[in-house]
């Protein structure tokens, strides 16, 4: 598989835009047999009328979605979109848009979303694919561990990697985008069939308040009641925090919690995006487990750096022969970083070895599998975690 990335600032001019970003892709690379694009922009962007005009020049399907910032090899790009293209002849590229995910069976149209892939392949076929992107909405009622549980379930563990579309937190604006559509209520995803043998790496933040770990006592989905024998509340002002903020998912991007959980290797991250101090509960983006084992992390800017560093380090000492990297790093991280915003981005341009392309988004939420060995994936879902893949 080939790959080449172009860039523009250009926000304004719907039709301006496509055709600087697909001379550029013109310009340095020849589509082979099956071709696809992947879009991320900033919300200020007409990404549907973007990636429907991209359709058009290169005669390819694009998907994609809003961002807070891109990356690429040139580090973060603020106030730009960033096009991935991916060509190969000994790959196939399918796309599907999801039916709108907001009632009460959206896991039966999440896996409708691949089952349609899976029939637009050619009579006969049934194989998997040896990869999917997601590109999922924002400010949906149900988990953000919905996406890689159902999808996983349907494909027999399928590695994953995408993202929960973003804006600039006024949690309106993100969108994911399909040639020519955009949508706020619907998952979009991209499999990729044929010689494809993508690795996985991800690092998350360990700075931590040790002296608190608790077992979550109850909990439903991704709201918390109590852990140990406090309510939420209380177990978060046992670290001195203030809980009456107007924002609770700005306010504790710094304190995200770790889950331990039975049966996995590696923690998860989960961020507060919710709080109800009445009832003294907690929501997040992902599922809280009862029986899990909790500690709110103090997140500091050191930390994002070295998570970063460590992670690409680890993606690149897997050998084989690759051509793109693709990158999904939490908004969290972003937010953290404060005056140093592209301090990600310039760690991974000066690692990025010569003859590979790099793209990536800050997201909303993560997926990315903690575990990828014997063509089986264990796909979960992130939060303040930084997540590559490598094909």
């Amino acid at each position: 598989m080939k790959s080449a990335v172009a860039v523009t600032y250009e926000l304004d001019d719907a039709a301006e835009a496509a055709r600087e970003l697909a001379g550029s892709i013109i310009e340095n690379l020849e589509l082979e047999k099956n071709s696809v694009g992947i879009l991320l922009c900033d919300a200020d962007m007409d990404g549907a009328s973007v990636t429907g005009n991209l359709r058009e020049r290169l005669g390819v399907d694009i998907v994609g979605m809003t961002t807070l910032a891109a990356l690429d090899s040139g580090g973060r790009r603020e106030g730009a979109a960033v096009l991935t293209v991916l060509t190969a002849g000994d790959c196939a590229f399918l796309a599907a848009v999801s039916e709108p995910l907001g009632d009460d069976d959206h896991a039966e149209k999440i896996a409708g979303a691949y089952w349609m892939t899976q029939a637009a392949l050619p009579d006969g076929d049934a194989s998997r694919p040896a990869l999917m992107f997601l590109f999922c909405p924002y400010g949906l009622s149900f988990s953000g561990d919905t996406y890689p549980h159902v999808l996983s379930q349907a494909t027999g563990n399928v590695p994953i990697i995408g993202g929960v579309a973003s804006d600039d937190y006024d949690y309106e604006r993100a969108r994911v985008f399909f040639s020519g559509t955009e949508y706020k209520d619907a998952l979009v995803l991209l499999g990729v069939w044929g010689n494809v043998k993508p690795v996985f790496a991800m690092r998350h933040v360990t700075s931590r308040f040790a002296e608190r770990i608790r077992r979550i006592t109850e909990a439903e989905g991704n709201v918390v009641r109590k852990v140990g024998d406090e309510t939420f509340v209380r177990y978060l002002e046992g670290f001195g925090l203030k809980t009456d903020v107007e924002d609770p998912l700005l306010a504790f991007t710094s304190y995200p919690m770790m889950l331990t959980r039975e049966g996995d290797e590696t923690p998860v991250m989960r961020h507060i995006c919710g709080l109800n101090l009445s009832e003294g509960t907690g929501s997040f983006f992902g599922d809280v487990p009862t029986g899990a084992l909790a500690n709110i992390c103090l997140v500091s800017k050191d930390d994002v750096r070295a998570a970063c560093r460590e992670s690409m380090k680890a993606l690149l000492e897997q050998a084989g022969q690759y051509s793109t990297i693709f990158c999904i790093s939490c908004c969290a991280r972003a937010t953290l970083l404060g005056p140093d915003a592209d301090a990600e981005g310039r760690i991974l341009s000066e690692m990025l070895p010569r003859g590979l392309t790099l793209a990536g988004a800050y997201c909303l939420g993560e997926i990315c599998p903690t575990r990828y060995k014997n063509g089986k994936a264990s796909n979960r879902f992130h939060n303040c975690s930084i997540t590559f893949c490598m094909f």
